[in-house]
C-alpha cells in the first residue's frame, strides 16, 4: 500500500510518499489572466499582482462567497479543491489514499468541509493528525516539551505531554506572526540596506519587490553560512549591490518574534529543562533559534521541514476503517529519544537577574525572603498588600522568591498572573524589565536591576 503524507500547514503544502519528498509549496492562488495558478508559481507573481492574490484561502475555509472572485473560484472553498485536485492529479497516481497532517487553526467545521472536498477529489484519506503530533516523534527525557509551529499568518506554542507518548495538551496561537510577517519584516530590512548603500528601494517597483521574494530565501542560506554577503539586483539596465548582514536581520526577526519569545519564557517551568521543537522552515531565518537558545534551561531542536508529512505516515496504513476520521492528537513515538545536548553556560549569565520589583514609587529589594503580593497579606509576610475596588485578584495572589540562583514568580492565584502580557503557567524565571500583571483594571509590576555608577 502506498500512501501520500500530505501536510496542509499553508505556510508550506507539503508531500511525501516512499520516505521521498514530492513537493512543497505554499498556499498561494493567483489568476493574473483568468487562469488559476497555485502554490509557487502563484508566489512567483505575488508582488506583482497584489490585489489579484489570495493567500487566506486554507486558512479561511469556507464555502461562503468571498468578496473577490479569484479566477472562477467564488468562494475559499473553491481553492482549496482546485489546489488539492491539482496537486492529487499531478502526485496522487496509484497511491492507494493520503494521510493527513492538519493545522490548529481549523474549526471542527472547517475539517469536516476539508473531507467533503478531499471526497470530491478523489482522495482515500487513511488518517488524519494534529500537524504538531505527526512531527513530535521522539521523546525529550528529564525536560518539559514545547512546539513551535508556524503558518503563514500565525505562529502556535503547544505544550506537549510526554507519558509514554506525544499528547497534545494546551495550545497558544499568536495571530499576525507567521511567514507571510517574517518574509515581509525581512525583505523590508533588505530593502533598507539597499537604500543605505545604492539609493535604490526595491520595494517601489514590482519587478524589483518580486526579485527581493525571489532570492529571498537562497540569500537567507547562505546568511546561515556566512556572516555578511554582497546582493545584487538588476534593474532597468542599472545593477545595485547592498552588503547584507546575518546580524541586522538576526535582529529584526528577533524584534518581530518578540511577543512569541514573551509566551514561551512565560510557559517555561521553574528550576527545570525544556526543549523546544522550532518547525523547519522557522529555522531559515536567523535570530528566533539563538534568541529562543538564550532563555534559561532552554534548548532547541530544529525540525526537518518534511517532519509533519513523514511523521502522519507512521500509522496510516494499519488504522482502521473507523480511525480514518477521526482527528488524531496522541501519537507514540517512532524514533529514538533525544540525547540532553546541554544548555550554553552563556543563556544563564546572559540572563539580568532583578534586584527590586517597583510597584508605583516604591522599590522593594529582593532577598532572601519571598515578596508576596495580594489583596490580604498573612502577618509577618513580606509585600504589598493591594487596596481599592479591583477584579480578578486573590487575598495571597502571587510571590517572588530566589530559586537556584535565579529569581522566580509563583503564581497563586485562580485568576491567572501574567508576565509581559501573557499567563505563566504556574512559574517562571523573572529578568530584569520584566512586567507582572495582576487584576482588573491590571496593576502592574515592574522588575528592575540596581547598578553602580560604573554600570556594573
Amino acid at each position: 500500500m502506498t500512501i501520500l503524507g500530505l501536510d496542509l500547514n499553508d505556510a508550506a503544502l507539503t508531500g511525501v510518499a516512499d520516505d521521498e519528498l514530492l513537493f512543497s509549496e505554499p498556499g498561494y492562488a493567483l489568476a493574473p489572466d483568468g487562469q488559476l495558478d497555485f502554490g509557487s508559481a502563484a508566489w512567483a507573481q505575488a508582488r506583482r499582482y497584489p490585489r489579484r492574490v489570495q493567500n487566506r484561502y486554507w486558512r479561511e475555509l469556507s464555502d461562503d462567497a468571498i468578496a473577490a472572485p479569484v479566477g472562477s473560484a467564488e468562494s475559499t472553498a473553491d481553492l482549496v479543491h482546485d489546489h488539492l485536485a491539482k496537486l492529487w492529479d499531478q502526485y496522487g497516481g496509484g497511491r492507494d489514499g493520503v494521510a493527513l497532517a492538519v493545522p490548529s487553526y481549523w474549526s471542527p467545521g472547517q475539517l469536516a468541509l476539508l473531507l467533503g472536498i478531499g471526497e470530491e477529489v478523489g482522495l482515500t484519506v487513511r488518517a488524519i493528525v494534529d500537524q504538531t503530533i505527526a512531527s513530535t516523534r521522539r521523546e525529550y527525557p528529564g525536560r518539559a516539551l514545547l512546539a513551535i509551529d508556524v503558518s503563514l499568518h500565525e505562529a502556535t506554542v503547544s505544550e506537549i505531554g510526554q507519558d509514554g507518548c506525544a499528547v497534545l495538551n494546551r495550545r497558544h496561537h499568536l495571530p499576525g506572526l507567521g511567514i507571510e510577517a517574517l518574509e515581509r519584516a525581512v525583505v523590508e530590512r533588505i530593502a533598507a540596506t539597499f537604500v543605505d548603500n545604492a539609493r535604490f528601494d526595491p520595494l517601489h517597483h514590482a519587478d524589483s519587490e518580486q526579485f527581493l521574494y525571489d532570492h529571498l530565501y537562497s540569500w537567507l542560506m547562505q546568511l546561515g553560512r556566512d556572516s555578511g554577503m554582497t546582493a545584487t539586483i538588476g534593474y532597468r539596465d542599472n545593477e545595485f549591490t547592498a552588503d547584507l548582514e546575518r546580524d541586522a536581520l538576526a535582529a529584526r526577526v528577533a524584534d518581530l518574534c518578540e511577543p512569541l519569545l514573551q509566551q514561551v519564557r512565560a510557559l517555561l517551568p521553574a528550576g527545570g529543562a525544556t526543549a523546544i521543537q522550532l518547525a523547519g522552515k522557522l529555522g531559515d531565518f536567523p535570530g528566533l533559534a539563538a534568541a529562543l537558545s538564550a532563555l534559561p534551561d532552554v534548548e532547541v531542536f530544529l525540525l526537518d521541514p518534511t517532519a509533519a508529512a513523514r511523521g502522519v505516515l507512521r500509522d496510516a496504513a494499519r488504522a482502521g476503517a473507523g480511525d480514518a476520521y477521526r482527528l488524531q492528537t496522541t501519537m507514540t513515538w517512532d524514533q529514538p529519544p533525544a540525547p540532553a545536548t546541554g544548555v550554553p553556560a552563556t543563556a544563564a549569565a546572559e540572563i539580568a537577574a532583578p534586584t527590586h520589583l517597583v510597584f508605583g514609587s516604591q522599590a522593594f529589594r529582593l532577598g532572601s525572603r519571598a515578596l508576596s503580593i495580594g489583596m490580604e497579606l498573612s502577618p509577618g509576610d513580606f509585600g504589598i498588600q493591594l487596596s481599592g475596588r479591583m477584579t480578578g485578584i486573590s487575598r495571597q495572589h502571587c510571590s517572588v522568591h530566589h530559586e537556584n540562583g535565579r529569581v522566580v514568580l509563583t503564581d497563586h492565584s485562580r485568576y491567572g498572573t501574567n508576565l509581559n502580557g501573557h499567563r505563566i503557567q504556574t512559574s517562571a524565571v523573572l529578568q530584569a524589565g520584566d512586567v507582572i500583571s495582576i487584576g482588573s483594571p491590571a496593576r502592574e509590576f515592574v522588575l528592575v536591576a540596581e547598578t553602580d555608577p560604573n554600570g556594573t
